[in-house]
């Protein structure tokens, strides 16, 4: 029987299970989301009283401060890493505030802090949309592999991702949340990060969990909850998971870093969008993703 989130009532819970990243590990969205993360920010900032904070006669300066705060909060929640990247904007420091006072800001210019939080999540969101579109596919392996895990283990959806939104981009790329027995995004005030989904995953008894996910702060997610994990790098890790899971669960403790082709991926497609914006003529968020994309 199917809760009010999606998932499945209490009983006949098995005695394992497997929680899972979204994007970027149930849906190819490559590195794109990181520049909807850095050029939102920017637009946020353009269009409110934190354009002060901005340097449009250098906008490189920008864009490395942007760019410092997304490789701290890789797979946080998006208001999270909303307030890390304005705190890098503001100080060149990446830390996310629970508040905006907490950004060390004039009481006028945080009074504006609501309006920033609307256009990031606007533009972040049509962003998204656009890819989603045309170019974010399911994994075929995980679409092939999640029906069959489901036999064994009880399913679930850790994401970042808004919960509203995470609900209609499974049903957009295809999955059956009848294989999951909850389905839990983040909320939209900025909390209920992977690793609070992540404990009450486990909170419910289960003899182990494993946590399948694409980044370096999902593997911090998994310490702080203390469940197991797994990367997830390549279309093949899906039926080589199921392989490793006939003999336990495995896990991977070991942080890995950006490579230098990751960081100039996102600086120079950022810094593309950053500069059309300056001109007069901002990309339209379909045009932006072909840009990305080209």
């Amino acid at each position: 029987m199917l809760d009010g989130a999606g998932g499945r009532d209490e009983t006949n819970m098995k005695d394992k299970a497997i929680a899972f990243d979204f994007d970027g590990t149930l849906v190819h969205s490559g590195y794109d989301k990181g520049v909807h993360i850095m050029y939102s920010v920017y637009v946020a900032c353009a269009a409110t009283g934190f354009r002060c904070f901005l340097h449009p006669g250098d906008p490189g300066l920008d864009v490395e401060r942007l760019l410092r705060g997304l490789l701290q909060y890789p797979g946080a929640p998006r208001f999270q890493q909303l307030a890390a990247l304005l705190n890098s904007v503001i100080h060149d420091r990446a830390v996310a505030v629970e508040v905006p006072a907490g950004l060390g800001v004039e009481p006028e210019i945080a009074a504006e802090y609501e309006g920033v939080r609307r256009a990031y999540d606007t533009a972040y969101t049509e962003l998204n949309d656009a890819a989603a579109t045309k170019y974010w596919k399911a994994y075929p392996t995980a679409l092939e592999t999640i029906p069959r895990l489901a036999t064994d283990f009880d399913l679930y959806i850790a994401s970042g991702v808004p919960q509203d939104l995470l609900e209609a981009d499974l049903v957009r790329h295809g999955y059956d949340r009848r294989h999951f027995r909850d389905i839990w995004g983040a909320n939209r005030q900025g909390g209920a990060d992977k690793a609070e989904l992540l404990r009450r995953i486990k909170a419910r008894g289960y003899r182990d969990v494993l946590f399948v996910g694409d980044a370096n702060r999902d593997l911090e997610y998994a310490q702080i909850a203390g469940v197991k994990f797994f990367r997830y790098e390549i279309p093949e890790d899906f039926p080589r998971l199921a392989a490793l899971l006939r003999t336990g669960f495995p896990d991977r403790a070991e942080p890995w870093t950006w490579t230098e082709a990751d960081t100039d991926f996102f600086r120079s497609k950022t810094r593309r969008l950053v500069d059309a914006l300056l001109t007069g003529h901002p990309l339209s968020p379909g045009e932006a993703t072909d840009a990305i994309h080209a």
